[in-house]
């Protein structure tokens, strides 16, 4: 499909296509060359198992050493139809996790589950705050992300299609309006992008989840992420805190201090 719209239409449409991935920033757990080599084979297996093809044709070293046949293998069709056939790049990102080389911890410290294959351990800084889903609110994680999607896909244009948080408490609509934490959560976020782009990062957009409380994926109503409060009942829509600023941050262009 993208073919044959870089053919037949996007001379004439200027349109562009790019596609979205979902990843967390897997921090090394110590600054040895083993836990260094581990966080980035954890970002391999999940970010260029479906990145890389898109980038580069083939899926990643590293995925191909340990996975053996269980991959498949791109005909040199194939290949040449998924190297380079994303305009820009989109990234959803909510969670940051701390990675060790399999069995070098004590398994009693593990605080995630491990993606088959990669013998990669996931924990997290217990000084960490947590949103409501029990992800990991660090705002530098975005930061090194994009940086990491910048070096290795060769300085791609960004945007980051979701970046929000689910909070407790909030199916009470008056603590959901006073919403000061998920306000703090996306000052910390935007300016991680921002310290992203100071560095070169070709980042152009920003998109929070979500404009207002919906259905999610897995937990249906019981997780909610809106700037916007919902009575799921009545259909009836409160602005939150975070909506008010989050519209002077639009309108300005600009991130006032949190009052």
């Amino acid at each position: 499909m993208v073919d044959v719209y870089r053919r037949e239409f996007q001379e004439s449409q200027r349109g562009v296509i790019g596609i979205t991935n979902n990843s967390d920033w897997h921090e090394p757990l110590t600054d040895s060359s083993e836990d260094r080599e581990t966080a980035d084979r954890a970002l391999e297996f999940s970010l260029g198992w479906f990145a890389d093809p898109v980038y580069f044709g083939d899926y990643p070293p590293s995925m191909r050493d340990r996975l053996g046949s269980t991959l498949p293998h791109f005909s040199e069709e194939d290949h040449k139809l998924l190297k380079g056939s994303s305009d820009f790049f989109g990234l959803n990102h909510y969670n940051t996790n701390m990675s060790a080389a399999e069995g070098s911890i004590d398994s009693m410290l593990q605080d995630l589950y491990n993606n088959e294959g990669d013998h990669v351990d996931l924990l997290r800084d217990p000084s960490w705050k947590q949103t409501d889903m029990g992800w990991n609110i660090v705002p530098w994680g975005i930061r090194k992300l994009l940086e990491w999607i910048d070096r290795r896909y060769d300085h791609p244009p960004i945007y980051i299609t979701e970046n929000g948080c689910a909070l407790p408490g909030e199916d009470v609509r008056e603590v959901a309006l006073n919403d000061v934490g998920r306000l703090e959560f996306f000052k910390g976020y935007l300016g991680a992008c921002h310290e992203a782009i100071e560095n070169g990062v070709d980042l152009r957009g920003y998109m929070c989840w979500s404009m207002m409380d919906n259905l999610e994926w897995s937990h249906g109503y019981s997780k909610r992420f809106g700037l916007t409060w919902v009575d799921f009942k009545t259909g009836e829509r409160h602005p939150k805190a975070s909506f008010r600023w989050y519209s002077t941050v639009c309108a300005e262009n600009a991130m006032r201090p949190v009052e």
